[in-house]
């Protein structure tokens, strides 16, 4: 499977959290998680949750997400370029990710996996945004970016 930022870089399986597989360039940096493991992580999620509620559940494996103990978001380099699905090779859709990020998360609308370029990943997990991705293509969580951007660029 080729980066499909890069597009002559292969991936390389890696472990971003309890039960997340994901794929991972080496070159650029960027995820491709498959929505078949997001969503086997989601549910391994819920189930800890019920089981252990007042433990942290699934904490992302800092050996491969490299977070700082600050509460400072990371620079983001969002790639701006239209990119085809590492899995099926399909061309993928971006969307904003709102909620105090201005970066854009693409996803395969054929296999729906998703592509996350380098520190979003890290920046989501600071916003406890990581276990919504699912949520961000709906069209109520883009109603609710949109209505974010139109109160910021109010005039005071």
């Amino acid at each position: 499977m080729k980066c499909p930022i890069c597009h002559t870089h292969t991936l390389s399986q890696v472990n971003l959290s309890t039960g997340l597989i994901a794929q991972q360039c080496n070159q650029c940096c960027g995820h491709w998680i498959s929505s078949e493991n997001y969503w086997e992580w989601l549910d391994h999620r819920k189930k800890t949750e019920k089981e252990q509620p007042t433990k942290a559940v699934a904490t992302l494996d800092k050996s491969v997400i490299n977070l700082s103990t600050g509460s400072l978001l990371l620079p983001v380099v969002d790639n701006r370029t239209a990119n085809f699905c590492a899995d099926c090779k399909h061309l993928m859709t971006k969307t904003k990710v709102g909620r105090g990020l201005s970066f854009y998360i693409d996803s395969c609308s054929h296999c729906t996996g998703e592509w996350i370029d380098q520190t979003e990943l890290e920046n989501l997990v600071k916003k406890e945004l990581h276990h919504q991705i699912h949520y961000m293509f709906s069209s109520a969580w883009q109603f609710s970016v949109r209505q974010e951007r139109a109160i910021a660029q109010k005039p005071a």
